[in-house]
């Protein structure tokens, strides 16, 4: 996971650029090789591959107008806005692994961790900011205290845990 923060008064301006594998070029290789054959219906999920790995998401919290502005930035040329949410109807913003369970592998099910990093509305919809493994825990918490520091005037900030053992 990557992130840019920068304050330039009166905007926040966070971005975040989800982390990709190994497998999605696999799979972005396998989709173009065999597009070939099945033409249409591979190349449309060779497109989502790369627009899955060449996405970013950016927020733009305005101390002026009092809204979060979010957008969807492809290739880093196209950016359309997503949604603009007033600072009054989020609830919080909340760091957890509630996406954790249980993935398929090669020989069953296992069970994976994941961390989630998201703003929850008063209306409980999710706009999810970041999600990563483990392994980049240390950026993700970054992130939640810079954020934290920034934003804490208008907004609660909870870190909540489950137990991955007892489910």
């Amino acid at each position: 996971m990557r992130y840019k923060l920068q304050k330039i008064p009166p905007l926040i301006s966070l971005s975040v650029e989800a982390s990709f594998t190994l497998l999605d070029f696999m799979a972005l290789f396998a989709c173009l090789l065999l597009g070939v054959f099945y033409a249409l219906f591979l190349w449309i999920f060779a497109f989502a591959i790369l627009v899955k790995v060449f996405t970013r998401y950016d927020f733009e919290f305005s101390s002026d107008t009092f809204t979060m502005t979010q957008y969807l930035r492809i290739f880093s040329y196209v950016r359309v806005k997503r949604r603009v949410v007033p600072f009054d109807e989020i609830d919080k913003f909340l760091f957890s692994n509630f996406d954790s369970g249980q993935a398929l592998v090669g020989r069953g099910l296992i069970s994976k961790e994941w961390f989630t990093f998201e703003i929850v509305n008063k209306d409980k919809q999710r706009i999810q900011i970041a999600k990563t493994q483990p392994d980049e825990l240390e950026e993700m918490d970054e992130l939640y205290f810079e954020l934290k520091e920034l934003l804490s005037d208008w907004f609660n900030f909870e870190v909540e845990y489950e137990d991955l053992k007892s489910s």
